[in-house]
């Protein structure tokens, strides 16, 4: 065999090789696909998960089959991601707390999942009693600088946030731990706390009346309560955004992770998902690709790890 026949077989080898794998990528997926939700069914995130999940598995021409692991506020999930196959087949919806705050009690970090699109935020926000003396955010903490308060609790992250603010203002608020938005709500209107930390359960009770919204967490105003300011227009140096965010387990390919991210801005354009969102939840419908749902979950991980270690 001479010199130009090696070469020519050496090329065809490498040929197939190098687009062998690409017929794999282009037929993902080749199976249902499996979405682990970090939350209870019946809840807000179940229902995100179940409609985000019927759209894009049709527009992938795959089911993408919902299957709840709820607990440690999405940790669950997560840690149940960490250890699947990394081959686009198991997806994981959660919430963007689940991994930007670790307490040490997880056995994941950012690193071990691949961030591959944002579809919404929840709209955070402070409450009370609507009877209680203050109307607004500037007269709980005058009340707050008589006498020691306390809150509804809901995750380790919001006592973080508590905390720096009491830090700032002189004050004293104690938590009061709860298991979600439902008891948040039973408390603040039992008045067996003075306000409470709500992920968005607080929209019917306030236009009922029942509550008010003192403050918003995130870093524009609540769509509902634009009237409401946020924490960072209040003084403080404090924006929490907690994001509708899927992932997959690290080493899926790339070209995997693009199509999924493609599909997902596509599936959260569907009138079944904007009309729960804005209408039913009363979250913001929105979406961020892979790359830059990296780098929005690489910050919120530096500025919360960082805002933590200045209460020590």
């Amino acid at each position: 065999m001479n010199t130009r026949r090696y070469i020519s077989l050496a090329a065809i080898v490498l040929m197939g090789i190098c687009f062998g794998g690409a017929p794999a990528f282009a037929d993902y997926p080749e199976r249902p696909i499996q979405m682990v939700v970090g939350f209870q069914a019946g809840g807000n995130v179940d229902a995100v998960a179940r409609i985000l999940a019927k759209s894009t598995g049709i527009l992938l021409g795959q089911p993408m089959v919902v299957e709840n692991k709820p607990g440690a506020g999405g940790g669950v999930a997560a840690t149940t991601l960490k250890s699947a196959k990394p081959d686009g087949h198991t997806l994981c919806l959660n919430m963007s707390t689940a991994y930007t705050y670790n307490p040490g009690e997880t056995t994941y970090a950012p690193d071990d999942f691949i961030f591959i699109a944002v579809a919404g935020k929840a709209q955070e926000a402070f409450v009370s009693n609507s009877e209680a003396p203050w109307k607004e955010w500037k007269g709980m903490i005058a009340e707050a600088k008589k006498r020691s308060m306390t809150y509804a609790s809901m995750m380790p992250i919001d006592k973080v946030f508590t905390r720096a603010i009491a830090k700032k203002e002189g004050v004293q608020f104690s938590a009061i731990p709860t298991k979600g938005g439902a008891e948040i709500i039973t408390s603040v209107l039992g008045k067996h706390s003075d306000f409470g930390f709500s992920g968005g359960i607080h929209y019917s009770y306030a236009k009922a009346g029942q509550v008010t919204v003192i403050a918003g967490l995130g870093a524009e105003r609540l769509a509902d309560f634009p009237e409401v300011p946020t924490l960072k227009e209040l003084g403080y140096e404090i924006v929490f955004e907690n994001y509708v965010v899927i992932t997959a387990p690290k080493g899926v390919p790339d070209p995997v992770i693009q199509k999924l991210s493609a599909a997902f801005a596509k599936a959260i354009q569907d009138p079944e998902y904007v009309t729960l969102m804005k209408d039913n939840i009363h979250w913001v419908p929105m979406y961020l690709d892979s790359a830059k749902t990296t780098a929005a979950m690489k910050k919120m991980s530096t500025d919360y790890k960082k805002m933590a270690e200045e209460q020590k």
